[in-house]
């Protein structure tokens, strides 16, 4: 045997290599894949840090309003409030025009009021919701107003 000639042969480097390439290859693509089938490679908006109050009114009808004191601005149009307990109101209501008649943008200040003949047992939840999809879980609470009687 020439000790030459084995250091010479490449005959089964190319394959080897090949190989290691094509298994590389194929894990790196099942791992994007993978990432995407699980929702891994999506990207959502994050609910807005924000601090809100909430003053009561009893009387005839009664009267809720939320007022934005501080953090992020946001879009009237992805808040909502939903009604619960309510014997006369029990839904969703939409900030972008009619009920609730705020559009643009929500900054500190901004002031909301709901009224309804008897809010005493009802449950009044400011919501935030993601406006690339229908999806409760891509939505936030960002305050709940409990009636005295809730």
């Amino acid at each position: 045997m020439e000790i030459t000639r084995l250091f010479t042969d490449d005959a089964a480097v190319s394959p080897v290599i090949g190989v290691i390439l094509m298994v590389a290859v194929t894990v790196i693509l099942s791992a994007v894949i993978g990432a995407f089938a699980l929702g891994l490679g999506t990207t959502q908006d994050t609910a807005p840090q924000s601090t809100w109050e909430t003053d009561y009114t009893e009387g005839s009808p009664d009267e809720v309003t939320f007022t934005h004191q501080s953090g992020d601005p946001m879009e009237a149009a992805r808040l909502s409030l939903v009604v619960s307990g309510s014997d006369s109101s029990d839904g969703k209501y939409s900030f972008t025009g009619g009920t609730l008649g705020i559009t643009g943008e929500v900054g500190a200040g901004t002031e909301v009021s709901f009224t309804d003949t008897d809010l005493s047992g009802a449950t009044v939840r400011l919501v935030w919701e993601d406006e690339d999809t229908d999806d409760q879980a891509d939505s936030a609470v960002l305050k709940v107003w409990e009636g005295p009687d809730a």
